[in-house]
């Protein structure tokens, strides 16, 4: 082999090797950006994996802040709205009380007796109720003015008797027991009447003569 051929073949195989050498170059530099780019891909999800994470738990406790701030607005309200029943309340009882003290009215058992007079007040004998204390156990006097309801019942075996509701001196409707045999009969009556402060009202016997039962029944009330 002469020296130009070797000189040749040299040559070849030098260029040979340069060319592997590049190209296992360009491999590894090709490997390491795709790795690179792996690496660089993987910190960046991380990076918002983190960030999302760290979001989350920010929202999650702000979340339960704001919701023990309304837990407490929401107990301050109840305690408040309680606290406000109890005058309510007691506003209430009070208006009641006062009601009930100032409600006028009255109902009363009757004497039983004989009453022989037309004009004698037919007198009350146990008193069940006496609202504004204006029955004094034989004349109702209004005291303040308004619409008033009274009602009389009647028991007796006095024939062609009954008993009257009177306004100030004045007759008004009549309970008559009527005829029959002497045993004891009912007869009742009521009379709605507008009152001035100090009317009067009351019963009286009607005929000659009168036996009252003790069962017998005479009412009053302020209707308004």
């Amino acid at each position: 082999m002469t020296p130009f051929v070797k000189g040749l073949l040299a040559l070849a195989v030098c260029l040979i090797m340069k060319d592997r050498v590049g190209a296992n170059s360009l491999d590894k530099r090709t490997s390491f950006a795709k790795r690179a780019n792996k690496d660089t891909y993987y910190n960046i999800y991380t990076k918002i994996n983190a960030l999302e994470k760290d979001l989350k738990k920010k929202l999650k406790t702000r979340l339960q802040k704001k919701n023990k701030l309304l837990r407490q607005v929401l107990q301050s309200v109840k305690e408040m709205d309680s606290n406000l029943e109890l005058p309510d309340k007691s506003l209430k009882k009070q208006t009641n009380l006062a009601s009930k003290k100032n409600a006028v009215g009255f109902t009363t058992r009757l004497k039983g007796t004989t009453y022989s007079s037309t004009s004698t007040i037919i007198q009350g004998n146990t008193i069940f109720y006496n609202g504004g204390n204006a029955y004094n156990g034989t004349v109702f006097t209004s005291p303040s003015p308004g619409l008033y309801l009274f009602s009389v019942s009647v028991i007796t075996n006095t024939k062609n008797s009954g008993i009257r509701i009177f306004k100030n001196s004045k007759p008004l409707t009549l309970a008559y027991s009527g005829y029959g045999n002497p045993q004891y009969k009912g007869a009742s009556v009521s009379a709605a009447l507008w009152l001035d402060v100090g009317d009067q009202v009351y019963i009286c016997p009607y005929g000659s003569s009168l036996l009252v039962n003790g069962e017998s029944v005479f009412t009053g009330v302020k209707v308004n």
